[in-house]
């Protein structure tokens, strides 16, 4: 999955380059446009374990980013979404990154197991 970012006066430090603390805002965008297009709700039964970002190239004020997320591997209460943030202008790559979902039975207060109707979806959101 694949779509356009909108860049925020805000994301951007004085030097006019985004600042390296909102990359994990853009993943956080990914997780919650790919948990919509997976017909979830606001109410997500995960938690976020683990959060990795590489930076690769700087993003600037007037650049346009894009950015994919795909399911790289499925365990048995947890899944990683991979991420990758380009400049489309000669195809850049800007950052990448990794985040561990863990599902989470906020009732109980405990990790469970990832119900099967998850993990279909998030086969379906597999790369490729």
């Amino acid at each position: 999955m694949r779509f356009p970012l909108e860049l925020r006066y805000a994301d951007f430090d004085t030097k006019g380059h985004v600042n390296n603390a909102v990359y994990l805002t853009y993943f956080e965008i990914a997780r919650s446009k790919a948990w919509q297009a997976m017909g979830g709700d606001a109410d997500f039964p995960f938690v976020v374990a683990e959060a990795r970002v590489r930076y690769k190239a700087q993003a600037r004020i007037g650049d346009a980013l894009e950015i994919e997320i795909w399911t790289s591997e499925i365990r048995t209460k947890a899944w990683v979404w991979s991420y990758r943030i380009t400049n489309p202008v000669g195809d850049v790559l800007v950052a990448d990154g990794e985040t561990v979902q863990v599902a989470f039975d906020y009732e109980r207060r405990e990790t469970m197991a990832i119900p099967p109707s998850l993990r279909a979806d998030l086969e379906r959101l597999r790369e490729g």
